[in-house]
């Protein structure tokens, strides 16, 4: 359902935030950007607690100005992704490994399920994702600290490793 932003309310109760559409409140478990990437303020939508959709904010910068508060700090909290600076200690435990790290936004311990949480992809930067969703990142591996790196160097995605020693070798010559 498309919400039309000048005829809702957000607001935040002692049990979370809710939004008032026709005068009828409904508790909003998560706000998710619809392009984060491409046209992070064009399209916000809003799930209940359960995941399913209440509805699609086209426009939210036509929120009222309290609305809109109240949006862009729970989405600067959902969205915002620590830069790991320092890796404490990783603790191996059943199918998954205990991280405790020191952050741009302070000490936190997580815990990650599997090496697949670690992201390579854009190396020498890793993407950590925890178990409950919340990301972090690596900017550079190899600017770690050598403790840090030696603590997750058995989880180290190959995309890392690769991108040290100048990426694949060439299929010339062979």
């Amino acid at each position: 359902m498309n919400l039309d932003a000048a005829k809702i309310r957000l607001v935040r109760t002692d049990s979370g935030v809710q939004v008032a559409i026709d005068g009828v409140a409904r508790r909003v478990g998560r706000m998710v950007r619809a392009f984060p990437r491409t046209d992070p303020e064009r399209y916000v939508g809003l799930l209940d607690p359960d995941g399913r959709e209440i509805g699609m904010i086209e426009a939210p910068s036509r929120l009222d100005g309290a609305s809109r508060v109240l949006m862009e700090e729970v989405l600067k909290a959902d969205y915002f992704v620590p830069t790991i600076l320092e890796i404490r200690s990783v603790t191996p435990g059943g199918t998954g490994s205990l991280w405790e790290v020191l952050t741009d936004d302070g000490q936190r311990t997580f815990r990650i399920q599997d090496r697949e949480a670690l992201d390579g992809s854009e190396a020498p930067a890793i993407a950590v994702t925890d178990e409950d969703g919340k990301r972090y990142r690596i900017e550079d591996y190899w600017a770690l600290d050598r403790q840090s790196r030696k603590a997750i160097q058995d989880l180290l995605p190959d995309r890392v490793l690769k991108a040290r020693w100048g990426g694949q070798r060439s299929s010339r010559g062979r």
